[in-house]
């Protein structure tokens, strides 16, 4: 064997084992990702199977499924994450309901005045969400509110929409409605606008219905995005906290606490980390399944042809 024969093998495990050119750059953005998202993770994995304490400095002693056997039997967990669904599903729901009639609606190119409403119906979603909140709040006060001056003036006695346990969650609800509709409406807007006009035009002469074209034409073209914008939409409902926080701060009662809010109050407020960590972690998990629930409905629909 000579001896370029003897290096050939070396040069080939250097050449496998050479270091990609602009990896460093990526350095900064892994050593971000790490500190504010993954470490924390971690940490709160540990926290939640920890006997944590805080009366002498943090102590945890790791090795313990206190907090998740509590979990289980905590009712108000459950009420909490029962709030949460609702709350999911009334806002989700509606947003793409809305969204997916208004953008049909300003989709129709010999409408007037199209341009301006698609301007308009994005200004909630350019709000900050806390002046949402409290601009809401005020419009809800029974005393002063204007949706209750406008119904007295009409000669109807208005509820007190944040304080009735029936209406409160769903007021709330309504403002999400209000604030994120828009953003569906974008992404099926833009779905529409890539469906070939003499689609829809083939379906009219035909004889569809608008029902029929809605129904078996628009949906089943957009549902990619549709799954995209529930997907995101489900994804940050789940995580509703501020808007709660301002408006009700989960009363009357319970009835409007969210998961999100009860780990903010049992790890921040009681400094209970342990459980507050478990309460995190467990919203977490639930989110996750129910957008594997969603995707799994969503091929089984395709698959069978019903979308």
């Amino acid at each position: 064997m000579t001896a370029a024969e003897r290096k050939a093998p070396v040069v080939a495990v250097r050449r496998r084992t050479r270091v990609q050119p602009g990896t460093g750059f990526l350095a900064p953005t892994v050593g971000v990702l790490f500190v504010l998202t993954i470490f924390p993770f971690l940490f709160s994995v540990v926290l939640s199977f920890s006997n944590v304490s805080v009366t002498n400095g943090l102590s945890i002693q790791f090795g313990s499924l206190a907090n998740w056997t509590q979990l289980i039997h905590d009712h108000e967990f459950w009420v909490s994450l029962s709030n949460t669904v609702v709350f999911v599903v009334v806002a989700v729901l509606f947003e793409y309901i809305i969204g997916l009639l208004l953008a049909i609606l300003l989709v129709q190119r010999d409408l007037r005045g199209t341009r301006f409403f698609r301007t308009v119906f994005l200004i909630p979603m350019t709000l900050a969400s806390v002046a949402i909140a409290f601009t809401w709040r005020m419009l809800y006060n029974p005393a002063y509110g204007a949706i209750d001056a406008f119904l007295r003036a009409i000669g109807i006695n208005g509820p007190v929409w944040l304080g009735n346990t029936h209406l409160a969650l769903l007021s709330i609800a309504a403002v999400d409605v209000w604030e994120w509709t828009p953003f569906m409406f974008l992404l099926l807007l833009a779905g529409l606008q890539g469906i070939p006009a003499e689609t829809l035009e083939a379906a009219r002469v035909d004889g569809a219905t608008w029902w029929k074209s809605v129904r078996y034409i628009i949906i089943p073209l957009v549902w990619p995005v549709s799954v995209a914008g529930i997907l995101l939409r489900m994804i940050a409902a789940f995580q509703v906290f501020g808007r709660i926080y301002v408006m009700t701060g989960g009363g009357p009662g319970i009835t409007t606490q969210s998961a999100t809010l009860y780990a903010f109050y049992t790890g921040v407020t009681e400094f209970n980390l342990g459980y507050g960590s478990t309460l995190a972690l467990a919203l977490m998990v639930v989110v996750i399944v129910a957008a594997m629930l969603l995707l799994a409905v969503t091929r089984r629909s395709v698959a069978r042809g019903q979308i």
